[in-house]
């Protein structure tokens, strides 16, 4: 590949990160990564040229974007520049994150090129989606990067590319409320710092991790799943609600990855 790849993600648990770079796998390359899970990384705007092309990987929540996310994205700039959209779900439904974001970057410089919906274990319980992406879906994101290389390929020039069709909806879903609703850090916490190290929010005090801000929290559960003694949960009435309704419906039911090309 004659252009620079450039891996673009949002990652909290790490499920949007591993099926981003299989992708990069399979078009034999690495690529330059921007993570945009930290908030520093979040205060830089960034941009890209024609010769290159930029993977965007990022969580749906609950069938949109994450709303600061989409804030993020819309100040990311490119120049004819091919991009692949993708987004990681977790096994329910990636409703209109696709399309979201596609609308957000093709008006920006952005050629849609390909895009693709992925499946990662669900941030509220490991009983959906559990340990995915796994290795079909980490073979299915490296055939996918193989597709991208052929047809960047057979390209005379990325401007004569047919428009890129994605499934959703718009006017899009509503988003879900916000809550405000915080970890739960029990007694045998060993005072480590990793949640608050690894906060995408930096809603956890450093120096005294029971010290949560509920307005900045958005319920990744980043804290949840990196918590090295499983000394950490997020439960209310609605997510327990939602954790329920997800284990029912949605934890026997294997849903494949999608890609659009």
């Amino acid at each position: 590949m004659d252009q620079q790849l450039h891996l673009l993600y949002f990652s909290a648990t790490g499920t949007t990160a591993r099926v981003v770079k299989a992708i990069a796998e399979g078009m034999n390359t690495r690529g330059r990564e921007y993570d945009l899970t930290m908030p520093f990384f979040r205060a830089r705007d960034i941009s890209y040229g024609e010769n290159d092309v930029v993977i965007v990987g990022v969580p749906v929540y609950g069938g949109r974007l994450p709303g600061f996310l989409a804030d993020y994205l819309a100040r990311v700039k490119g120049h004819n520049t091919p991009a692949v959209f993708v987004v990681v779900y977790g096994n329910r439904n990636y409703d209109d994150a696709l399309l979201e974001l596609k609308k957000i970057m093709e008006p920006n410089g952005f050629i849609g090129t390909a895009g693709a919906a992925f499946i990662g274990e669900h941030s509220y319980t490991s009983k959906v989606a559990t340990g995915r992406p796994d290795n079909a879906d980490l073979k299915a994101a490296r055939e996918f990067g193989a597709k991208i290389i052929a047809k960047l390929a057979s390209l005379n020039n990325v401007l004569d590319a047919p428009a890129l069709n994605v499934k959703g909806n718009f006017p899009y879903r509503d988003r879900p409320p916000k809550l405000s609703v915080i970890p739960q850090i029990n007694s045998i916490c060993t005072r480590c710092g990793i949640c608050a190290e690894q906060c995408p929010m930096q809603a956890i005090n450093w120096n005294n991790v029971n010290d949560i801000d509920a307005d900045k929290c958005i319920q990744c559960c980043s804290c949840v799943k990196r918590c090295p003694v499983g000394a950490v949960s997020v439960n209310h009435e609605r997510i327990d609600k939602i954790r329920q309704m997800l284990i029912a419906n949605c934890s026997t039911i294997r849903k494949e990855p999608e890609i659009f090309i």
